[in-house]
């Protein structure tokens, strides 16, 4: 294999290892606010508006942040 196939794949892979990361962080980092501030049902049950963006700006937060280190 040529130098053009083995950086695709390294590249492949550290896509791979990245998304788990994020995913990863983002889980551990909804479940503490589902923990501590009952997240879930602020959303569906009691539908605050605010609670549903707070936990999508964590999440994009969370996934930016990772970009930027994966890029830099």
């Amino acid at each position: 294999m040529g130098p053009e196939v083995d950086r695709f794949l390294v590249a492949i892979g550290s896509t791979l290892l990245w998304t788990f990361v994020s995913i990863l962080l983002v889980g551990i980092m909804f479940e503490l606010m589902e923990r501590r501030y009952h997240l879930l049902k602020e959303i569906f049950e009691e539908n605050s508006i605010a609670a549903a963006i707070l936990a999508g700006s964590m999440v994009l937060g969370i996934v930016y942040t990772v970009v930027q280190i994966v890029t830099h």
